[in-house]
């Protein structure tokens, strides 16, 4: 439910934009066209299901799912869509290397950063001055919320919860705040932070691959990351977003 709630509260401001802008569609939507393209596109959609499907059967961990979906990939593309060549599977590979050594530069300063949070205090001392708030659920979730954005500016989402969920969780659970809901609300806030500045991740795959400069892209982020932060305070603060699957969960 969250996932469909910022879904829907960014295509709306898409099409608002898309409207008042006069950016036009191209093709009126057809169901027969719809129907072909999605049985045209079953064998891509299936990737999902074999990465889910192997990491909840046991069959390989999530790590190694990157693996396999880059094998099924190139299985699918070379000998059911047959769209590529051996050769130019080859220019991706290199291409695909390239692109992620820039990205991992990023990833190496944000795990020095980490490292430098964990080791300075700072990250300790946030919690304890979020502790000593007001018990009242709304207060500390602000405060968690404002902590959480900030934090997804500078560090890749594995590091701020390695570092900030031991110190977090202990504060929310006294707070009233359910584990589940807290969980959702730090996806939310470090996705936020995947395409914050200055150091949002997505920011630079963005660029790195439509060759967009940064100005650019920093520019055009405002409207989205304020709908994002309104959609935030949304599950925030109507816990029954999260938390209404649990019911049918032992």
């Amino acid at each position: 439910m969250p996932g469909l709630l910022i879904t829907l509260i960014v295509a709306a401001y898409v099409m608002w934009y898309a409207r008042s802008h006069g950016v036009s569609e191209r093709n009126a939507f057809k169901a027969v066209g719809f129907a072909k393209a999605t049985l045209a596109g079953v064998w891509a959609l299936g990737m999902p299901f074999v990465i889910l499907g192997g990491i909840y059967t046991g069959l390989f961990s999530a790590t190694e799912s990157a693996g396999v979906a880059s094998i099924y990939a190139v299985l699918v593309s070379r000998f059911i869509y047959r769209d590529v060549s051996w050769r130019q599977i080859w220019d991706m590979a290199g291409e695909a290397m390239y692109r992620t050594s820039q990205i991992l530069v990023i990833v190496a300063a944000a795990a020095v950063f980490s490292w430098m949070l964990t080791i300075s205090g700072s990250a300790a001392s946030a919690a304890t001055f979020i502790k000593e708030l007001t018990g009242s659920p709304v207060i500390v979730l602000m405060a968690v919320n404002v902590l959480l954005l900030v934090v997804g500016c500078f560090l890749d989402p594995v590091s701020a919860i390695l570092v900030l969920t031991p110190l977090l969780l202990p504060i929310v659970t006294q707070a009233g705040v359910d584990p589940v809901h807290f969980g959702i609300i730090m996806t939310v806030n470090l996705s936020i932070g995947m395409f914050t500045p200055p150091f949002g991740l997505n920011i630079f795959v963005a660029q790195s691959v439509l060759g967009i400069p940064l100005k650019t892209i920093y520019a055009g982020l405002g409207p989205f990351i304020v709908l994002q932060i309104i959609a935030l305070a949304i599950v925030s603060y109507v816990p029954a977003l999260s938390l209404w699957a649990t019911r049918f969960v032992g």
